[in-house]
């Protein structure tokens, strides 16, 4: 039903829930999208996003529908709803969604993807310091160089972006909406022989606390293949020069192309991980990789005092006695002492 007296005709509408309905193979952060999720966390209702299962999401509109207050809902061949992240199985009530009683998983989040591919996952943050000079997105630019050899091409608030890449722009437009947060659409170039319908993707958040700008960055790349441990060495040299808080680069595969299909698709395996000198501040250099080396990885610092990062590769196939890279990465980051930025 629409929902006439809201501030945004939803598909379906209740006390609890505002819902827009996507009958397309790939569902994007569109503005229209955008506006709605506004329109319902105004109205105090949770927001969601109803599509076949057979569609895919961007990176945008993933990390939108895992935040609070959201939701994808995912419509099974045989109508039957679930969570399109989780599989839990779904159906509608008078306020909206509730887990559906038998089985707790729909049958068709697990279904294999037809035409999985490989991917890199990519998680960074830097902290700028709070003063007019800080330029937000020159480490987006190396983030981007690193994987794939050029800087962005473009951004924006929503998809399609709109803007040309200028990384004097992106930092001027963040400041302008000082102090709230800002989250960007990045786009990349596609590697040559690319057939993915969606370029090297990425989203920018910037956060201002009372003494720093956080630049966090998530980006998807393209990557059939695990990458060689001497170019993940390369990748996390980049990062340490860009002044890189925490990073980790991970594969994983079971997307379509950069999206995510309503189905199981694993977690992303760690490849290398970085902390730099804010990061091992608490811990020290030296300690921070006597920690990685016990617990499997291997660790290599790079740069020298005051300015040194803990570089950490992980095996891409299994050794037997180490542990797995996912158990691997979580010892090491529960034995450090990350303190949040100040």
């Amino acid at each position: 039903m629409n929902d006439p007296t809201g501030e945004h005709p939803f598909d379906y509408a209740t006390g609890g829930l505002c819902a827009v309905l996507q009958d397309k193979p790939i569902v994007s952060l569109s503005s229209w999208i955008a506006r709605g999720y506004t329109a319902a966390a105004a109205s105090g209702r949770q927001f969601a996003v109803l599509t076949p299962s057979s569609a895919t999401l961007t990176l945008p509109l993933t990390t939108l529908l895992s935040g609070p207050g959201c939701r994808w809902i995912a419509t099974s061949p045989t109508n039957t709803l679930y969570d399109g992240f989780t599989g839990q199985a779904l159906e509608f009530s008078s306020d909206g969604v509730v887990p559906r009683t038998g089985p707790e998983v729909e049958s068709s989040f697990l279904l294999a993807e037809p035409r999985p591919s490989g991917y890199l996952h990519v998680r960074a943050e830097t902290v700028h310091q709070a003063s007019l000079s800080a330029r937000v997105g020159s480490f987006t630019e190396a983030v981007f160089s690193a994987l794939t050899g050029a800087e962005p091409v473009a951004w924006g608030l929503h998809e399609p972006v709109s803007e040309s890449w200028d990384a004097e722009a992106v930092s001027s437009f963040t400041y302008t909406r000082s102090p709230r947060s800002t989250r960007l659409v990045v786009l990349g170039a596609p590697g040559a022989g690319s057939s993915s319908p969606i370029p090297t993707i990425g989203v920018l958040t910037v956060e201002r606390t009372a003494d720093a700008v956080v630049e966090s960055l998530e980006v998807l790349a393209e990557s059939d293949d695990p990458r060689p441990a001497a170019e993940l060495q390369a990748m996390a040299e980049i990062l340490h020069a860009a002044r890189a808080r925490t990073a980790l680069i991970g594969h994983g595969v079971g997307f379509t192309g950069l999206t995510r299909p309503a189905r199981f698709t694993g977690s992303t395996v760690p490849a290398v991980a970085l902390f730099g000198p804010e990061a091992l501040a608490a811990t020290g250099a030296a300690r921070a990789a006597e920690l990685a080396d016990e617990s499997g990885g291997d660790a290599r610092l790079l740069g020298s005092a005051p300015v040194r990062s803990l570089a950490v590769l992980y095996a891409q196939e299994e050794i037997p006695g180490r542990q797995h890279p996912l158990e691997a990465y979580a010892s090491l980051v529960g034995s450090l002492t990350l303190a949040p930025p100040a």
